[in-house]
């Protein structure tokens, strides 16, 4: 499995690569959460949220972490298959139109939630839902704040962070994390790079 594989607007997810080492690397995840709207929505009939295993033992680790400190995280989407992927984008275009949802979601095979290797999470604070959305202004809470401090511990990063739409071609998401692995997400996090970034300064 490649966990610095870049998967874009611009990089398409290989499907003999998603079929050959995607697919068969995936376990289930516990949620912490009711995804019902998110089964429903983007038509996962098995009702079970996948991540790549590795992945996965690393957001539990992360997960753990944070209970420490009594903070929750949950799930809210994890791994698409390519038609649950297209099925999400169609919502966004419906729902609120093509322009959102261009920043919003990535067409089939361009999104990391092909990758298993990428999640949206949510945070709850003393079994209470804290939030990671922004707020009216654009902000985020103190507990998203702190979970994005510690990502790099268990190799995960912040995939689009503010400031970096121009580059990243999606707007702020602090709910969507990465796992790339605790050397380079821990060489991202220190020099406020994103993936698009590095992979642009490999190649000079």
């Amino acid at each position: 499995m490649d966990y610095t594989i870049l998967v874009n607007r611009e990089n398409k997810l290989d499907e003999d690569y998603y079929e050959e080492f995607v697919k068969p690397s995936l376990v289930v995840v516990e949620t912490y959460k009711n995804n019902e709207v998110v089964y429903q929505t983007f038509g996962i009939e098995e009702k079970k949220t996948y991540l790549e295993k590795k992945t996965a033992e690393k957001f539990e680790e992360l997960r753990n972490f944070c209970l420490e400190n009594n903070v929750y995280l949950g799930i809210s989407s994890g791994f698409l298959t390519f038609e649950q992927q297209g099925r999400k984008y169609e919502y966004f275009v419906n729902r609120h139109g093509k322009e959102f949802a261009e920043k919003s979601a990535c067409l089939p095979g361009y999104s990391e939630h092909n990758t298993g290797l990428a999640l949206d999470c949510d945070i709850f604070r003393n079994s209470k839902w804290g939030g990671i959305a922004l707020d009216s202004e654009g902000n985020i809470n103190s507990d998203t704040a702190w979970l994005h401090g510690v990502l790099d511990r268990f190799g995960f990063i912040l995939r689009y962070p503010s400031g970096k739409e121009h580059i990243t071609k999606l707007k702020f998401e602090p709910w969507h994390i990465r796992y790339i692995g605790e050397e380079l997400a821990g060489f991202l996090y220190k020099n406020n790079m994103t993936l698009e970034e590095y992979y642009e300064n490999l190649n000079k």
